[in-house]
C-alpha cells in the first residue's frame, strides 16, 4: 500500500491544522521551522491575520520571544506595500544603548518624535504600512517604570498612538521555556554580564522571575491603553509570583490569558 506523502513541514495532507494556518510557502525556511516550533497547543497558528485596517504593526515581547522571527513573517506577508520596518536597535532598543548614560529619557523623546513621523507618514502615502520591533510596551516596562518623571511624555506618546491604524502582536513564552529562550548564545559575554547586573539592580533573583513579570506588566499596559492588540500567550506552568523587582513593580499582575484580540 502506498503511503500517504508528507508535507515539508512532516504533516499528512489530512492533518487536522489547515493550509491557511502554515506560513506561506515564499517565507524562508528557517522562519517557517521557527514558527512551526512555536505554534499553540490547540492548533492555532502563531501569527493572527494583519487586520486590514492597521499600517502601523508593533512587535512586542520579552527577549527571546521571538520578535526578529515574527518581524521577518510579517514583511513576507506585506509584499507590494510600502514596508517600513525598524528593528529593535534602530528603535533605540537595543542592550548596547542601555548603559549609556541619559538613554532613558532620549528613548522617550525619541520615541515621542518618531510617532509625530508616523503620523504624517501614513496620511502622506496610503501604501505604506510600518513593522516595528519594540515600542511603547517595551518602553514602559524597561524606562518609564525605572525613571516615573518621564511618564508625562510617555503619555503623550500614548496619546498620538491612539489617532493611529495601529495593531500590536505581543509574543509571549512559557515559563518552563525563558531559561533557555533567553540565552541569546550569539551575543558576547558583554551582554549576558549586563544582563546579570540589570537583574541584581532591579531586585530580581533570577532571570525567569524578571522576565514572567515583564510579560504580564506588557500585558497590563497594552490593556490600560485602549490600543488594538493581540496576546500570543504560550501556555503558563505556574510557579511563584514574583515580589520584589523593579516594583514588581508596585502594579498589579493579571493571570495569563489565551490567544486573543482586543480593540
Amino acid at each position: 500500500m502506498k503511503k500517504p506523502s508528507v508535507t515539508a513541514a512532516g504533516r499528512r495532507p489530512n492533518d487536522q491544522d489547515t493550509a491557511s494556518e502554515r506560513p506561506r510557502p515564499s517565507v524562508p525556511r528557517h522562519v517557517q521551522n521557527l514558527l512551526h516550533l512555536h505554534r499553540q497547543r490547540n492548533g492555532q497558528s502563531l501569527a493572527p491575520e494583519i487586520p486590514l485596517e492597521a499600517r502601523v504593526l508593533i512587535i512586542e515581547g520579552i527577549a527571546g520571544s521571538g520578535k526578529d522571527t515574527f518581524q521577518a513573517y510579517l514583511k513576507e506577508k506585506l509584499k507590494g506595500r510600502d514596508v517600513y520596518d525598524f528593528s529593535e536597535g534602530e528603535l533605540l532598543h537595543s542592550w548596547k544603548h542601555f548603559p549609556i548614560p541619559g538613554i532613558l529619557k532620549l528613548r522617550v523623546s525619541f520615541l515621542t518624535q518618531f510617532v509625530k513621523y508616523l503620523k504624517i507618514m501614513v496620511e502622506k502615502d496610503k501604501n505604506a504600512v510600518f513593522l516595528l520591533n519594540r515600542f511603547h510596551l517595551s518602553t514602559y516596562v524597561t524606562t518609564v517604570l525605572r525613571q516615573p518623571e518621564l511618564r508625562k511624555e510617555y503619555e503623550e506618546l500614548i496619546d498620538v498612538l491612539r489617532t493611529l491604524p495601529i495593531h500590536v502582536f505581543i509574543l509571549q513564552l512559557d515559563e518552563s521555556e525563558i531559561e533557555q529562550r533567553t540565552l541569546h548564545a550569539e551575543r558576547s559575554s558583554a551582554w549576558r554580564k549586563l544582563q546579570q547586573q540589570i537583574i541584581a539592580k532591579d531586585g530580581f533573583d533570577n532571570k525567569v522571575e524578571k522576565y514572567m513579570t515583564q510579560q504580564r506588566l506588557m500585558i497590563n499596559a497594552a490593556e490600560s491603553h485602549s490600543i488594538p492588540f493581540s496576546i500570543v500567550k504560550l501556555p503558563y506552568g505556574g510557579g511563584r509570583s514574583p515580589g520584589r523587582g523593579v516594583s514588581a513593580l508596585q502594579e498589579k499582575s493579571k493571570p495569563p490569558a489565551q490567544v486573543s484580540r482586543k480593540v
